[in-house]
């Protein structure tokens, strides 16, 4: 975990407006920077930047926080990632962090992988010099040709040619004094079982680069152009450069526009995606030689939620997208399938039959869970048998949908497809699973209402809201409110404020940026909004002294409340002590309330 001081120093070394100024282009307006948001498509600038504050915020999609958020969102980066980069970029040399590395252990994984990422660009370099050889290319170059993939599509995306030779790619290495243990722990080439030495892996195969999100060359995937050569695909294997289950191909050139136009599409194979990127199609990705993995999906939502999936369409392109989809489901995500006539896939179709074809599909496609249900329903046929069959396949599906109001609206759906009542879907499920006391659709409308009562009737107290971003925008009022004692009602904020309390005493200050990582999203969006907008000097100290005059006051309301209840209470009883005191500590308090009014 990198400590505040560590992230203090690289956002002081890195500028926001001109770090932020290198990607978007800001205009001064006031005391901040605007300029048109990059996480949302807008004509009129919302989106601002502020140097001493170190925080950037659009008032049109609530996106905002300080430079490691910027990167993190702007290049899809989880924020060790983002740490990586701005360290490196600002000249902050980061401390070990792993459990029994020495810094020397810690240089030679660096080492390590700048050899790892130069061998890869070795090898990419060598795939393309044979591809662009007439002779030695030859074979590719028609297999390119054949599948209509231009010249210039092939050089966009860095393709090249593994010729059939058992040891091109061993003596380019050699040549390059390149450390061949490494090639092989790397899967580039292969140990030769008896007389020593080493073997190419890739042989007669069109070769695809795959790049991470920085651009840089992290493993290959090979197409057979001879179908007596074995798999179809061979892919780079798991390495530390590397792992397949968690990199996405194609996602460093799509994703400004699977922002720009918030949706994804996925498709399985690498000729997919280079027909569609060359039909201009930008928002297209692939998975890796393996099945949608959870974190393939979980890269993907750092740029959005809308999923198209564009499988091949037959059967067992069908049956590749459905088991994919308890995943989506898992994440809260509904997408959608582009489904292709039988015996087409996204190449041959976009290609035969064009972009505005292409569109037509892709608009009139279902979610991916209700082709899922239709096609259980046309396997099963009819009959109270196979409505039972069907909804057995059904329910542990729709289990993983664990949004209380999806899986009702999911439900409701299916019923309507099986064309029985919904309470004996919900009865059947619960009878399995829990008991025999009513369905679960029952309960999910309950918990959809008490979830949607509490966050209309539990907002944040408006006067411990702004007393929370006074100490976060002007900390001198910090010991005041402190002294004020126990005034927080909401525990949230109750537990803000005391990590304020604290960090004030132990720095003497708040760095804002660092108290915004504490508040959720609600709450640092509105602090942020609070921050860059003009204000009048004492306004937040103003605010804080008002507020809890405020609090003061109800919680005098309060007490004289309670007390008016006991005094009824001893006059029923003819308690006369009791009264008399009660009476007594009610007049000093309608005294103590006087005088705060007065002075106010």
């Amino acid at each position: 975990m990198a400590s505040k001081e560590l992230l203090e120093e690289i956002r002081n070394r890195l500028p926001l407006v001109s770090f932020v100024g290198e990607r978007i282009p800001l205009k001064k307006s006031g005391r901040n920077f605007k300029g048109l948001c990059p996480f949302h498509q807008e004509k009129s600038p919302s989106f601002m930047v502020n140097e001493d504050k170190q925080i950037f915020h659009c008032f049109g999609c609530s996106a905002g926080g300080d430079i490691f958020t910027f990167v993190m969102k702007l290049d899809g980066l989880s924020f060790p990632e983002a740490l990586d980069e701005l360290a490196a970029k600002a000249g902050v040399k980061l401390p070990v962090f792993e459990k029994g590395k020495t810094p020397d252990a810690d240089d030679e994984t660096i080492r390590r992988k700048k050899w790892a990422l130069r061998l890869n660009e070795i090898v990419m370099q060598f795939f393309i010099k044979n591809l662009s050889d007439e002779t030695a290319g030859g074979v590719a170059n028609d297999y390119l040709k054949e599948r209509g993939i231009t010249p210039e599509t092939a050089k966009q995306h860095f393709l090249g040619y593994a010729d059939k030779s058992w040891d091109a790619l061993v003596n380019e290495f050699t040549s390059a004094q390149a450390p061949l243990k490494l090639a092989l722990e790397l899967g580039l080439i292969k140990e030769r079982e008896k007389g020593g030495g080493y073997y190419d892996f890739y042989r007669g195969r069109l070769m695809f680069p795959i790049l991470n999100l920085k651009n840089e060359i992290v493993g290959f995937g090979g197409r057979t152009l001879d179908p007596e050569d074995g798999a179809k695909y061979l892919n780079s294997s798991d390495s530390f450069l590397y792992h397949k289950s968690a990199t996405v191909y194609g996602l460093n050139w799509a994703k400004e526009t699977i922002r720009t136009e918030d949706e994804v599409i996925l498709v399985e194979g690498y000729m997919d995606l280079l027909a569609l990127r060359q039909a201009g199609i930008g928002n297209v990705v692939a998975p890796l030689g393996t099945a949608l993995t959870l974190d393939h999906l979980r890269l993907l939502m750092r740029y959005t939620r809308n999923f198209f999936i564009a499988f091949d369409g037959d059967a067992a392109g069908l049956q590749a997208a459905f088991r994919s989809l308890p995943f989506f489901l898992e994440l809260g995500l509904v997408p959608r399938a582009i489904m292709l006539p039988t015996g087409h896939d996204p190449d041959s179709f976009i290609q035969q039959e064009g972009v505005p074809a292409w569109n037509a599909l892709k608009i009139k496609a279902k979610t991916l869970f209700e082709c899922f249900v239709d096609d259980i329903l046309i396997s099963a046929g009819r009959g109270t048998a196979a409505t039972i069959q069907s909804w057995d396949k059904i329910r542990p599906v729709l289990q993983k949908v664990t949004n209380p109001l999806e899986h009702g609206l999911y439900l409701k759906q299916v019923a309507q497809k099986l064309g029985v009542e919904e309470g004996w879907l919900g009865n059947k499920n619960r009878s399995s699973d829990i008991g025999p006391q009513g369905g679960r659709h029952r309960t999910s409308k309950v918990d959809v209402r008490s979830s949607l009562n509490t966050e209309r009737n539990d907002p944040y107290p408006e006067e411990e809201r702004l007393l929370i971003a006074a100490m976060i925008l002007s900390p001198k009022v910090i010991p005041v409110i402190e002294q004020a004692g126990d005034i927080f009602t909401n525990p949230h904020l109750k537990n803000l404020a005391k990590q304020l309390f604290l960090s004030f005493a132990e720095e003497g200050s708040i760095q804002l940026t660092n108290a915004l990582n504490l508040l959720d999203n609600t709450l640092a969006g509105w602090v942020r909004e609070m921050a860059l907008t003009e204000e009048e000097n004492g306004l937040w100290e103003k605010a804080a002294l008002d507020c809890l005059a405020k609090i003061e006051s109800k919680t005098l309301g309060v007490k004289l409340q309670s007390l008016n209840h006991e005094i009824q209470l001893a006059e029923m009883q003819g308690n006369e002590a009791a009264l008399l005191k009660l009476m007594s500590e009610k007049t000093k308090l309608t005294e103590s309330k006087l005088r705060k009014r007065n002075a106010s």
